[in-house]
């Protein structure tokens, strides 16, 4: 009489199904490495418009200080110790402050435009306000 081998059933997994695995695994990995990176980015970014937005806004509070003949002789350049702070980023190469003060509807009336500017990456970053002043006082018409 013959006896018939009985076949062990092997468990686990076979290796082309682990190198399957291994390569699914490491295409997700990469795609949520990018997704982290790109967000870190893009946070970056949020917090230099951030600081130019509040650079901006001190400068026009400095200008609400003067007079209207003061305002109208302004230079076209400003300095503040912020803009230092742009510039240290990660990634932020120099930024540099701009003042515009432009007629108006009038003689009465100047169009001021206060701009930050920074480079980051190689881009060309701005970030601009404009207000408007008469010699009663700011953004009355």
């Amino acid at each position: 009489m013959m006896r018939k081998r009985e076949k062990k059933k092997e468990e686990g997994f076979t290796l082309i199904e682990v190198l399957v695995t291994m390569v699914i695994l490491s295409g997700v990995l990469t795609a949520l490495l990018s997704c982290f990176i790109y967000g870190l980015s893009i946070i970056s970014r949020m917090k230099q418009t951030a600081i130019a937005t509040q650079i901006i806004q001190e400068q026009l509070e400095d200008i609400r200080d003067k007079t209207y003949d003061e305002i109208v002789s302004l230079g076209t350049s400003f300095e503040n110790t912020r803009l230092d702070q742009l510039s240290t980023q990660s990634g932020c190469e120099e930024a540099s402050g701009g003042v515009v003060v432009e007629s108006s509807e009038g003689d009465d009336i100047k169009k001021i435009t206060v701009t930050v500017q920074w480079t980051y990456r190689g881009r060309a970053q701005r970030e601009d306000l404009v207000t408007f002043i008469t010699r009663e006082g700011i953004n009355k018409k």
